[in-house]
């Protein structure tokens, strides 16, 4: 695997039997083939600090650590703070609690040398059956959700930490769990536009550093019934008209690995490369300590 290729790879490390010890052959040779960064998966609050720490110095250059952020940094790390879930904050309905909810998780992710959150989901509470998004979405009203998302959005980021839009184009009518099977989406175009899509414009507009696409088909757009992640009408949308540019980074690890052999890979798209290059830069010359 070239450098190049390398950097758009990010491994899972999971805490296991009260250590990361087991994932030490995953970093060395993640960190040799010059990996862009690490997706962490529990922990205490030391561990963490200790292993993020551990990977950049081993490294030599800046590392992008990413996690699953939603319900706040305790959601990963014990000892940290946990946020109220998304419909919780969407059912109180008050902008400055959600975006008080990112600042604080951004904060003490950055304490524990987390850089990239994987949140807001933008995807709507649409269908009682989904086995995906439930409590994990703002609600079910496009431009309310969307306006969370935004705040969200905006507390993260201006605190250090990149946020990742998801689950582009909308997972919320899927009645199948994507970890297993493909589900599809048979609404046309025009109904994703008038709803499912709003969210994700609005973090857009909130100048999101990263969407991650869906592990879902929507045939009623792209007949190919590949996964969102693949079809160039899909991709393309975010382009033009919702002005993101694209940069893949390709989200690898042991479990996203998995489902890359057995589906075909879920990407995590970038915005724009200088915006990458402004975070590293941001967290190589301020460290993890704020």
């Amino acid at each position: 695997m070239t450098t190049s290729l390398a950097r758009l790879v990010f491994p899972s490390l999971r805490w296991r039997s009260g250590s990361f010890a087991h994932e030490r052959p995953v970093i060395d040779a993640a960190l040799a083939a010059g990996v862009g960064g690490f997706i962490v998966f529990g922990g205490t609050r030391d561990a963490v600090a200790e292993l993020t720490r551990g990977v950049r110095e081993q490294a030599g250059r800046p590392l992008l650590i990413g996690a699953d952020l939603e319900r706040g940094a305790a959601q990963q790390v014990e000892g940290l703070t946990e946020m109220p879930a998304p419909a919780a904050l969407g059912w109180l309905d008050d902008l400055d609690a959600t975006h008080a909810a990112a600042i604080i998780t951004a904060r003490e992710a950055r304490t524990v040398g987390i850089t990239w959150a994987f949140a807001p989901v933008c995807d709507l509470d649409l269908e009682p059956r989904n086995p995906i998004v439930g409590t994990r979405s703002f609600g079910a009203e496009p431009q309310r959700v969307g306006e969370h998302a935004a705040v969200w959005v905006r507390g993260c980021q201006e605190h250090g930490v990149l946020a990742c839009a998801k689950h582009y184009p909308g997972h919320g009518r899927t009645t199948q769990d994507s970890h297993e099977t493909l589900p599809r989406v048979r609404a046309p175009l025009a109904e994703l536009e008038a709803m499912d899509l709003v969210p994700f414009e609005h973090a857009i507009r909130a100048a999101v550093g990263a969407v991650m696409s869906a592990y879902v088909a929507y045939p009623g757009w792209d007949a190919s019934g590949r996964a969102a992640a693949y079809p160039p009408p899909i991709l393309g949308y975010l382009r033009d008209p919702m002005n993101f540019e694209l940069t893949p980074l390709q989200a690898a690890g042991n479990v996203v690995l998995r489902e890359a052999y057995r589906f075909g890979g879920h990407l995590i798209w970038g915005a724009t490369a200088r915006m990458l290059r402004n975070f590293l830069d941001v967290i190589s010359d301020e460290g993890a300590s704020d």
